[in-house]
């Protein structure tokens, strides 16, 4: 689960990226991911450097919150009313994955997915390769692939238009939570 959740943040974040070199307009929209067996679904929200991602984990739901322009990342935890604050860095692997100088983009091609004309993209950011599937008329995403981890991510339902500014900050009945938990397994 950890590493599911961990390719997932890392896919998306590479998706910000694009989304924040492109044309494209604010948007939200409902994302299903799937890798391999595992299947998630999720609602994500970007607008001009800001991301935020609801996903339920198991049985856990988990808020992320990722602001480019402020190098910060928000971890919610919505049940517990609780938040984690870790600053964004080069040496951080997700923000490496965002900023990184030598990503390379290529359209490939157009092709005509969900009866939406897109402009195909092959990806290299971190020496990882993927496609994303931008459209023509909105140039939001509507697909990425990974053939190495075999991870999709279809988007759905996209609104474009402005996205409120309290979707990129923790609410203000969430307490920060600054020492992380530390998880016993019983044997």
């Amino acid at each position: 689960m950890k590493k599911f959740l961990l390719r997932f943040v890392c896919f998306i974040l590479s998706s910000l990226a694009w989304v924040q070199n492109s044309q494209s307009e604010p948007y939200s929209a409902d994302l299903v991911t799937v890798a391999r067996e595992q299947r998630s679904t999720s609602k994500v929200y970007v607008s001009e450097g800001r991301l935020r991602t609801e996903a339920t984990m198991g049985k856990v739901q988990i808020v992320t919150i990722a602001r480019l322009d402020e190098k910060i990342v928000y971890v919610l935890l919505p049940v517990q009313k609780l938040f984690v604050e870790k600053p964004l860095s080069e040496k951080d692997g997700i923000l490496a994955y965002v900023s990184d100088p030598n990503a390379k983009r290529e359209l490939v091609g157009t092709e005509t997915l969900n009866g939406q004309t897109c402009d195909k993209y092959k990806m290299m950011v971190r020496e990882k390769m993927f496609y994303v599937w931008i459209t023509k008329d909105s140039h939001t995403p509507l697909m990425m692939f990974s053939p190495e981890s075999e991870t999709r991510i279809e988007w759905s339902n996209v609104q474009v238009g402005p996205q409120p500014a309290d979707l990129f900050k923790p609410p203000g009945d969430f307490q920060k939570f600054t020492t992380p938990p530390v998880v016993i397994e019983k044997r």
